[in-house]
């Protein structure tokens, strides 16, 4: 269920929450109450029906009448308690299921000339998506820095005389063993990536770092939900420019 589909749910649940407090409140009053607020909830329940099909039973009106009086009809208050608590809890679990089942993304790396790489990278994007969603900020930007490593160093040694010659190139032959700033700052420069991956780059270049504990406290490192966001724009932003 995407994000739209579940706002969506949850302000139907909301509202059947507000008509379940009024019914409530009628009960208190008499077993019977009048038709408006009911036909409100059938309305309700058949928005909710059409937008989510057999999430929910339907609702008959029919079933609960219990006799018209001046004019008005009147309907059994404890039938349609009995109906709300069903429905809203059938609405509760699908609320809840997204949270505890998370949904990721799949993205093919094409892109990735090695194969084996290409498998290991496109596993890693799954776990970084989880690993966003249950809030773990520091896996998010280990494996993110890794795979934007891992893409980039994959695509400057398909035309590595063209890598080693860029004035951003730093000293080392060896490109698998420049820092991760130098390998976005050289494909930057040679337009195999936008600006953009560079400018926000500083929230992944530490990401070795935080592998080793160590090192985590000794370079006073820190990192939020904010720096785990950007690592993975910045993973997105390369996955963009380089499916072009």
């Amino acid at each position: 269920m995407n994000q739209e589909k579940l706002r969506k749910l949850r302000a139907y649940y909301h509202s059947l929450l507000g008509l379940q407090h009024i019914i409530d409140d009628a009960a208190k009053e008499h077993p019977n109450m009048e038709g408006t607020p009911v036909r409100v909830l059938a309305d309700e329940i058949a928005r909710l029906r059409a937008d989510f099909p057999s999430l929910v039973p339907e609702f008959r009106q029919g079933d609960y009448y219990s006799h018209q009086s001046g004019g008005s009809l009147y309907f059994k208050v404890a039938g349609i308690r009995s109906y709300l608590a069903v429905t809203l809890a059938s609405l509760k679990i699908a609320i809840e299921e997204p949270e505890s089942t998370p949904v990721t993304e799949t993205r093919e790396f094409s892109f990735v000339a090695d194969a084996e790489l290409r498998k290991v990278v496109e596993r890693d994007y799954a776990e970084t998506q989880r690993a966003y969603i249950a809030k773990c900020w520091k896996s998010v930007i280990i494996l993110s820095g890794g795979a934007i490593e891992a893409i980039l160093v994959d695509r400057l040694l398909q035309d590595v005389a063209r890598a080693r010659s860029a004035s951003k190139a730093p000293k080392g032959p060896d490109i698998t063993r420049w820092d991760l700033a130098d390998v976005i700052n050289v494909c930057v420069e040679l337009g195999l990536v936008s600006p953009g991956a560079e400018r926000l780059s500083h929230s992944v270049r530490q990401y070795r770092n935080l592998v080793h504990p160590g090192n985590e406290v000794r370079n006073r490192l820190t990192f939020d939900a904010e720096e785990a966001r950007i690592a993975l724009e910045v993973l997105h932003i390369i996955h963009r420019d380089l499916s072009n």
